[in-house]
């Protein structure tokens, strides 16, 4: 009850708003694009201009406003990337006038409390530029990685009314990254994304060993899956083993080995339907802090807000780089427990201290 009343009250503060703008109309020079490029530091509009960009459903050109986003009104942030190149679904897809700014995640707070820690969308119709000449004594909001990373959200912005958790987001009745197929469209050339990425500085000789990593990884799970499906392994490789190391936010862990992964995983490359995937054995022997155990998520497809059965691990840093499609969406990597190891590691002695209860097979 108290979530569906808060539900209501911001969409009625929604509507004023909507109400006492109704009238106004942004300039031809606001509604110009603005071509942004890393590095630029530009101000989030008011709410009342963001509104008149919005459609019935709270949308432009298809993406919606986020409430989480209006924390930063009248902010002033730096672009750290454009988001031009993204997927959905899996799929490639192109956005148009679509930017990041800085390590801005949604919190989750206006969506059911989900963890996923989502990059935010901004168009540039909610953003203006900001010149050298403009008066620098207005201070800039400091969303460093720290105070990003652990909370999503829960420092750097004065929040607005109920505290985060305690309201549910009802208008749009979506996620911003679940709303992507309606935002955006397809791209059958990926040389297009590659000029695009070097047009705004996106793209470098990283990239390239960023994309020989992943290759590299899909190799070595292609050849693991072969060994599985062996005559000689039809009876091994079904279950997966767990262990428990209760995990804490800010606890420092190490990533596992590549050998030890592998003796982790079914013939399908997961741990209990979590996918290892190839981009993630370039962290395989380095150290991370925990950002926390995740418990839920709002699933992309149907829109559902799901659990997991078992731990779900995120670490600080360690999110996608975009190496498939050149995507920009920086989505964080989920580890199980058993990939990881506490300060207790010692090499050499992967396995032996696992739990195998629900495992059997492997040697």
């Amino acid at each position: 009850m108290r979530e569906a009343n808060a539900a209501l009250e911001a969409t009625d503060s929604l509507q004023i708003l909507a109400d006492q703008v109704e009238s106004k109309e942004i300039g031809e020079n606001d509604s110009a694009p603005l071509d942004l490029k890393p590095g630029d530091l530009v101000e989030v509009r008011s709410a009342a201009e963001i509104m008149v960009t919005l459609d019935a459903d709270g949308k432009l050109d298809g993406l919606p406003f986020m409430p989480e986003m209006l924390a930063f009104s009248g902010r002033r942030l730096h672009v750290s990337k454009r988001a031009d190149n993204t997927c959905a679904l899996g799929q490639p897809r192109r956005i148009e006038g679509t930017v990041h700014l800085e390590q801005l995640r949604c919190d989750g707070s206006a969506h059911r409390g989900c963890e996923a820690g989502c990059l935010f969308l901004w168009k540039e119709a909610w953003l203006r530029p900001v010149t050298v000449a403009a008066d620098e004594s207005r201070p800039t909001a400091d969303c460093s990685s720290s105070a990003w990373h652990y909370g999503w959200g829960l420092s750097c912005a004065e929040r607005t009314g109920a505290e985060a958790g305690q309201h549910s987001y009802v208008p749009g009745d979506g996620v911003g990254f679940g709303q992507l197929p309606g935002a955006s469209r397809k791209i059958f050339e990926l040389l297009r994304q590659g000029c695009a990425r070097l047009r705004f500085g996106n793209r470098s000789f990283s990239a390239l060993r960023q994309l020989l990593i992943y290759f590299w990884g899909k190799a070595i799970l292609q050849a693991f899956k072969l060994w599985t499906r062996a005559p000689w392994n039809a009876d091994r490789y079904k279950k997966t083993p767990a262990t428990e190391l209760n995990l804490q936010p800010g606890e420092v862990v190490r990533v596992r080995g590549m050998f030890e992964i592998l003796r982790t995983l079914d013939r399908k490359g997961c741990n209990r339907g979590m996918e290892f995937k190839p981009e993630m054995f370039q962290f395989c022997g380095r150290k991370f802090p925990v950002i926390l155990n995740m418990e839920r998520r709002i699933d992309e497809r149907s829109g559902e807000l799901k659990g997991f059965r078992s731990p779900c691990i995120v670490l600080e840093s360690v999110y996608c780089q975009g190496q498939r499609s050149f995507c920009q969406r920086a989505n964080y990597h989920y580890w199980r427990e058993i990939w990881l190891a506490g300060n207790n590691y010692v090499r050499g002695r992967t396995c032996r201290h696992l739990s195998w209860r629900n495992f059997s097979g492997h040697r």
